[in-house]
């Protein structure tokens, strides 16, 4: 594939105590076949010795570092792509990796007008392993369900048209909840049928952490923040796999076993 250099993109990477995969993600950007693009490093407050070693010794080319008090991924991912010199934004997890012809294949595709956003599949790494591949996008879908990776690329002047990450989801499904922001006015989804993004499962994680009152509590606040998308849209809740996944919950199955002879009490005392 031709390598198109008219368009600048900004790699935002947040980071908060990752310096044990930090250098692997950066390095994963750098040996990129497409090389007009800059790095932003937010440091989210991180604690940990190491990772404030590796930044204070770094010097990644293109890349620059900005420093704040602990915030959350959304307003570190704010801050990064408000000084983003680029036209197209890639936000990137700093435990995560891209292949080398993520930049260059999905520029190309962008360029075109009617694409808002590019997303690929998905290989898992570390604690589980295996191909994600996402499912068809449309906009009814995703008010039931994330339907992209983070790490997908858009232009600059579409999110200065939104909010940005909301603040109010730093727990968690932050960009679900930003790609019903970028969206919900229209603009074409494009999927690369290829891997080309490879997500780190780790023991513990933001992801893995999140239990059913908390997913429960964080799609709620999707709803909330985006109210007026939902009314104007019907979506089958079965399309979630939220739902899907609380139907195949041990809780839920207990909880239908123990109301199962309750029910048919009921029903004989309706006679």
């Amino acid at each position: 594939m031709e390598n198109i250099i008219f368009h600048k993109v900004s790699v935002i990477i947040p980071c908060y105590n990752q310096g044990k995969y930090l250098k692997e993600t950066i390095a994963s950007v750098l040996t990129q076949t497409y090389t007009n693009f800059e790095i932003i490093i937010v440091n989210d407050g991180s604690t940990d010795t190491k990772t404030i070693e590796i930044l204070e010794d770094s010097n990644w080319p293109k890349t620059s570092i900005i420093n704040i008090q602990n915030s959350g991924v959304c307003v570190a991912r704010n801050m990064a792509i408000n000084q983003a010199k680029g036209e197209y934004i890639l936000p990137l997890d700093g435990d995560d990796l891209i292949a080398p012809t993520f930049l260059e294949k999905a520029v190309a595709i962008l360029n075109n007008s009617d694409v808002a956003l590019v997303t690929c599949d998905v290989k898992f790494f570390g604690k589980k392993k295996g191909i994600y591949q996402l499912s068809k996008y449309s906009l009814e879908a995703l008010l039931g369900q994330n339907l992209m990776i983070c790490t997908s690329m858009f232009r600059k002047k579409d999110f200065d048209e939104t909010v940005g990450y909301n603040p109010n989801m730093n727990e968690g499904l932050e960009d679900w909840d930003f790609w019903l922001s970028l969206l919900k006015n229209g603009g074409k989804v494009h999927k690369i049928e290829e891997v080309l993004f490879y997500y780190r499962i780790k023991s513990v994680s933001r992801t893995t952490t999140v239990n059913l009152e908390k997913q429960s509590r964080l799609r709620r606040q999707v709803y909330e923040n985006h109210k007026e998308l939902y009314a104007s849209h019907f979506f089958d809740p079965k399309n979630s796999f939220e739902y899907n996944n609380l139907l195949n919950s041990r809780e839920y199955r207990l909880g239908k076993i123990l109301l199962n002879p309750v029910r048919k009490l009921m029903k004989l005392l309706s006679f």
